[in-house]
């Protein structure tokens, strides 16, 4: 029987790069050719399922793998500047506290990662960080992921912000968590019906105790 397992997106989940995020896409467009984001279009843009916001930035998509590396290289340089959102810590600390293993699974850079948790103070409650550049692919990252670690699908719980994260986590059946304050709006996302829809970081906590009590 494996370890009971809470995976986490990183990105709008964890912590509050999303401003970052606008600010260094704002930057990149003009050299790779697609329109900046106005902060009177954020709301409506986060409504959007990740394709139709390529497609309403007039974003090239064959462009997408070195946009991302020109901006997971240019968010290194602010990396340390990025907080957690507020509780996030004592949640995963009571986590660890309750005997659950915790894991990153990201887009973003694991050197940027690394080096955020460890400003943060939380790197050492993560038994595993893995980056992956495949930002359509993620059921894909985390089926290979579960079948290298040996997790089952009863002892998983992934949490993340964007439908993307919804999808993948019913397509290779896990439940997922998603959570309010992130990257996409949140009646986007509980339209999509994910298991849980957490409000605050203490909601995550309170359900994942619940859910494997109620399945040991």
């Amino acid at each position: 029987m494996s370890a009971n397992t809470v995976i986490f997106d990183f990105d709008g989940t964890l912590v509050d790069s999303f401003g970052l995020s606008v600010r260094l896409s704002n930057m990149l467009a003009p050299e790779y050719g697609y329109r900046t984001v106005r902060d009177s279009e954020v709301p409506t843009l986060k409504k959007l399922p990740l394709p139709e916001l390529f497609k309403q930035l007039e974003f090239p998509l064959y462009k997408l793998p070195v946009v991302m590396a020109k901006a997971r290289r240019e968010m290194g340089r602010e990396i340390e500047a990025i907080c957690m959102f507020d509780g996030m810590p004592q949640m995963l600390e009571r986590l660890r506290l309750a005997g659950l293993r915790l894991g990153i699974v990201t887009s973003n850079s694991l050197h940027n990662v690394q080096c955020c948790l460890t400003k943060n103070g939380v790197l050492e409650l993560f038994d595993f960080v893995h980056s992956a550049k495949n930002v359509f692919g993620k059921h894909r990252v985390l089926s290979k992921l579960m079948k290298k670690m040996e997790l089952s699908h009863d002892s998983v719980i992934y949490v993340g912000d964007e439908g993307r994260d919804i999808e993948a986590s019913r397509r290779v059946n896990i439940p997922i968590i998603a959570v309010a304050w992130g990257f996409q709006d949140k009646e986007r996302l509980s339209k999509m019906s994910p298991d849980y829809l957490a409000e605050l970081p203490s909601d995550i906590e309170k359900f994942v105790l619940s859910y494997f009590t109620e399945n040991e």
